[in-house]
């Protein structure tokens, strides 16, 4: 592993929720075993619970755009840590409002991957701290 390396898996994940890709590209840098992902509104631990959240943020969110603002790497015997500052903008409606929302903010965010061949990366997700501290909202943007 190397820092170039975990630095474009973490953007094409991005890329992938960006794009809204379909699930089993998405669900491939996730890891089978031993997979912990916290987010606000859950935890993730297997497929089927990311199959629920991911169906349900896509089908909430559009226009999304995330942008890598920081990462820092530690590396272990097999695994890395990954403290990433992450930007994110994205429009959600609520209907009956007459108009969309939209949402800026940072999110810092840790990780832990390891090597796998279950994607063009080489790399997994085993666990993914969403919320490491408060979200930094722009002003005058939405808050979720």
């Amino acid at each position: 592993m190397t820092v170039d390396q975990i630095r474009g898996f973490a953007a094409a994940w991005y890329l992938a929720l960006d794009q809204h890709a379909p699930l089993g590209h998405t669900a491939s840098f996730l890891a089978e075993r031993g997979l912990h992902m916290r987010f606000p509104d859950g935890d993730i631990r297997d497929f089927d619970s990311f199959k629920r959240w991911y169906e349900r943020v896509t089908h909430l969110f559009f226009d999304e755009n995330h942008s890598i603002n920081d990462l820092v790497v530690t590396f272990h015997e097999e695994e890395a840590e990954v403290r990433i500052v992450v930007g994110w903008q994205a429009s959600w409606f609520e209907p009956p409002a007459a108009k969309s929302k939209r949402v800026s903010l940072d999110a810092t965010q840790l990780w832990r991957v390891r090597p796998s061949t279950r994607n063009a990366h080489g790399l997994e997700i085993v666990s993914y701290e969403a919320m490491v501290e408060p979200f930094q909202y722009a002003p005058g943007f939405a808050r979720l």
